[in-house]
């Protein structure tokens, strides 16, 4: 470690825990692994890749691994944590990951959750004023977390209960994703034409496109609240059209 700098490990190092490690190197010693290697990526941050033992036994230990992941990696981790690790989950849900965390993490660390609610292509500009959610789950560094996402990455923090979270984002985040995953995948081109509304849906597709099937099956079946915001939202797209195709007829006769 650098002097009295904390030592910050990550366990995940896809496209958000690398986006990550560039955020969080300036203000931590940060180690990180992989199922993969990716020790080439981690040079190329500047920041130290190491076994998985030894991420773990970081003073900060950091979850970034996709949901289906979270159980089996938090597991293997428990027993190598040591006492008085903070532990902080990324997840785009929070009721599952507080879950798993509260079942096999040890009484002797604390933790707390997080959603970043941007990522690599959202944030490729820089990260300062936009929005991070925090759950309490346990212990009592919870808002040394907040000042330090406030403060120091200078985020814009909202606390909220696990289901506080899920529910807003059921909207917020999976309807959302939803509708813009759907026009990707309709290839809708561009348009000199184009109105500023059509310019807005095409930067949701584009932002989207970008995000893994991974992410986006986290986004909208790890989240309880999700299904009922998609049921609600094809069925009134199916009244719409409905009411046209009544429309239509109405005026032919």
């Amino acid at each position: 470690m650098n002097g009295d700098r904390k030592q910050l490990g990550i366990i995940g190092f896809g496209q958000f825990g690398q986006f990550m490690a560039r955020h969080l190197a300036p203000h931590f010693d940060v180690l990180v692994c992989d199922a993969g290697n990716c020790s080439a990526d981690a040079a190329a941050i500047g920041v130290r890749w190491a076994e998985f033992d030894e991420v773990a036994s970081s003073d900060v230990v950091v979850f970034a691994v996709p949901l289906s992941a979270l159980e089996a990696v938090v597991k293997a981790a428990a027993a190598l944590l040591k006492p008085g690790t903070l532990c902080l989950d990324v997840c785009s849900v929070k009721i599952e990951p507080f879950r798993i965390m509260l079942k096999h993490l040890p009484e002797s660390v604390e933790i707390v959750g997080t959603h970043p609610l941007f990522g690599p292509q959202s944030g490729h500009e820089g990260i300062q004023g936009m929005r991070v959610a925090i759950c309490r789950v346990r212990g009592s560094r919870f808002e040394s977390v907040s000042k330090f996402l406030s403060d120091k990455l200078k985020l814009r923090v909202f606390e909220k209960s696990p289901e506080e979270h899920d529910r807003e984002m059921a909207h917020v985040q999976a309807l959302t994703h939803f509708v813009a995953r759907a026009l990707d995948e309709l290839h809708v081109d561009e348009s000199e034409l184009a109105t500023v509304s059509y310019e807005e849906l095409m930067r949701a597709a584009r932002l989207v496109s970008e995000d893994s099937w991974e992410l986006f099956k986290t986004i909208q079946q790890g989240n309880p609240f999700a299904e009922s915001k998609r049921r609600d939202f094809v069925e009134k797209l199916i009244e719409i059209e409905g009411r046209m195709a009544a429309a239509a007829r109405t005026s032919k006769s």
